[in-house]
């Protein structure tokens, strides 16, 4: 699975990076969400679905 993320759509509340710190980060450059691991091992599908669903302008997406 592989993450997705609308940047014009992003708001930078870092949901995502509180659920799943290993795949969001904060990018100082553009002020918005930075995918660091955008491959999802099996292991790490329940954490990146929160991180996703958490964000408040659905920017996030998991695609197969």
């Amino acid at each position: 699975m592989k993450i997705q993320v609308d940047l014009a759509t992003c708001k930078a509340y870092a949901n995502c990076m509180i659920e799943a710190p290993d795949h969001f980060d904060f990018n100082d450059t553009t002020g918005k969400v930075m995918i660091l691991k955008d491959e999802v091992e099996p292991s790490e599908v329940d954490e990146v679905k929160r991180a996703i669903s958490s964000c408040p302008v659905s920017a996030l997406s998991l695609s197969d």
